[in-house]
């Protein structure tokens, strides 16, 4: 099961992933949006957490949707893709695997680096 749930607003962005759940079958293609309003960060973050397991950075992509940079310890994070529809990130698994199965989230840094948190703000 893939899940994302969702809804946080911090100086004045606001994240929102409203699909619950999904439960996907094995090479089918599932999408998972996260709507962003009042973006002023330069980047948009897409994390996994697994049962038992603590969140796990997967990519980030610029405000514009474009140039995703995957976390290099998690391989499997290359068989997403990002898009942006307006306000809408959409993370694209093309075919789902079991590899995949866990809870998605997005956040928004003002930076690729979530280490600096003076110029680093997290929404959850």
């Amino acid at each position: 099961m893939i899940s994302a749930l969702l809804y946080m607003g911090t100086l004045g962005v606001e994240v929102e992933q409203n699909e619950l759940s999904w439960t996907k079958l094995l090479n089918k293609r599932v999408d998972i949006k996260c709507r962003v309003t009042g973006l002023q960060t330069t980047y948009v973050h897409w994390y996994q957490q697994k049962d038992g397991e603590a969140l796990t950075r997967m990519l980030y992509v610029n405000a514009a949707g474009t140039s995703p940079v995957y976390n290099p310890d998690r391989p499997e994070a290359e068989h997403f893709s990002v898009r942006l529809e307006g306000v809408t990130y959409v993370l694209k698994v093309s075919a789902v695997q079991m590899i995949h199965t866990g809870v998605y989230y997005c956040a928004c840094w003002d930076r690729s680096n979530h280490s600096d948190l003076k110029t680093s703000y997290p929404v959850h």
